[in-house]
Formats: C-alpha cells, structure tokens, sequence
C-alpha cells in the first residue's frame, strides 16, 4: 500500500470521527439542550416585531428553530441547501416535510444573478449561520435583503467575536477561535464579527441596524465555582457576553 493511499485513509478516518462528534445523535441533543434557551429568545423577539402570525416568514437554515417559528407563524418558509443532500451541523427534518423550501447555498450569494426569483418576506431569521459563511457577508446580507418587504424584518444573531471569554484565552496565548474543518459539509466558525463590524456591513448594504443586544445563551457548566462566579460577575456587561441579536431592517 502506498504512502498516498496510507494517508488517504487516515484522512477519511478523521473525516469520519469529526462528522461524527460534530453532526451525530449525541451532538445533536447536546446542541438542542444548549440552545433551548436561544430558540426561546428569538421567538419572543420575532414576535414583538412582527406580530402577525399570517406574516411571510423564512428561516434560513432548516433546524429546530423553524420548528419553533412553526408553533406562531402559519407560514413559514426555508432556505438552504438541498435537504436530501444537506448531512451538515444540526438539521431537523422529521417535521419540515411540508415546509416550503428555497434551495440556494450562501456561498453563491456574490452572484447576484444566482439570486432566488421569488416572493417577498415580512420577517427573514439568520440565526447563527453568518458565522459559518466563507464568503464575504456584504454578499449575504444584500442577498437576504432583496428578499426582504419594503418594511421587512431580518433577525440576525451570531457569536460575539470580542466576548470575554475569548479575550482571556487570548491573554493566556490561547487561539480562542476555532480551527477550520475537515468536515466541509459542517465548516465551523469560519470568521466571527464584532457589533461594529456587524453593523458597518449592514449599513454598506443599505440596511439599518434598529436594535442590537448581546446575551448569554449558554452558561459555564464546568464545575469550576470560581471560574463560573467570576464569568457571572463579567458578563454583566453586555458587551463581555457571547452572543448577539442585531434586528435589521431596509432603508426606506
């Protein structure tokens, strides 16, 4: 057997175990357990800003959270990849067989002409996907935008790239931030984005930041009281937090 087939087969092996610790069973509860709170939140949040449950509504992303949208929102729509060929991250797919969905991968959202051709949105949810996107997001977002109503809502939240957690890693000379994957399918933190830069890139787009809060989704279960208490007593800071909610909206 030759070198080159000796490491072929190493690198599938690989491939293998990280599908299977970051897309299996287990990593799959384990995520539903973590974010219970995040789905929560968001709900309440479209729902304040878009109260009407006839609204056009698209998650983009299929996942528990459009199971969630489903529980308010009668019409609820999907986009991403294709489903039958989509393995990657967290996919719910049990209840979405009658959801509509729009096939369309982000990453072609710098052709502008890839586009999807179709009907307008009241309220879009691009919730911890911009984070994932090899892609520049200027792309992205102006994509999501055209499929936006004139007085549309597009619910962003994503990683806070500067919470405290990271910046003390950093001091200790630790890489805070994730490695690329060997899973493609399943890709990983690629780049996360700060409050401003969040912000400046939706305004070069010509959407409006109405609203941005940070949160605390999920809480240090490590068992260190002391790291846990003195974390508690940062991330009263808003900014310190890990997570954002940035509600955007069209320039009229």
């Amino acid at each position: 057997m030759s070198h080159r087939t000796n490491v072929g087969h190493m690198l599938t092996q690989l491939i293998e175990k990280e599908k299977a610790d970051t897309c299996g069973d287990q990593s799959r509860r384990n995520y539903l357990e973590t974010h219970k709170t995040r789905f929560a939140d968001i709900l309440r949040l479209c729902r304040k800003q878009v109260p009407d449950a006839s609204a056009r509504v698209l998650d983009i992303g299929r996942s528990e959270l459009t199971a969630h949208l489903l529980n308010f929102y009668r019409n609820v729509h999907t986009l991403g990849l294709d489903p039958l060929i989509d393995d990657g991250g967290h996919r719910e797919t049990s209840e979405m067989v009658t959801v509509p969905h729009i096939t369309f991968d982000l990453l072609n959202s710098q052709s502008v002409l890839s586009w999807p051709d179709c009907e307008r949105f009241d309220l879009i949810v691009f919730s911890e996907v911009i984070e994932h996107l090899c892609v520049a997001p200027e792309f992205v977002l102006a994509a999501l935008s055209s499929l936006l109503t004139e007085r549309g809502i597009l619910i962003c939240t994503t990683p806070n790239a500067a919470e405290i957690g990271k910046r003390v890693r950093l001091v200790f000379g630790q890489n805070p931030y994730e490695r690329l994957r060997l899973y493609s399918t399943n890709p990983g933190h690629v780049r996360e984005y700060t409050r401003q830069e969040l912000c400046s890139i939706a305004e070069s787009v010509g959407l409006r930041c109405l609203q941005h809060s940070y949160f605390n989704w999920i809480q240090d279960k490590s068992g260190n009281k002391l790291k846990m208490g003195a974390m508690k007593i940062l991330r009263a800071f808003p900014s310190f937090r890990p997570f954002q909610i940035c509600v955007l909206a069209r320039e009229l």
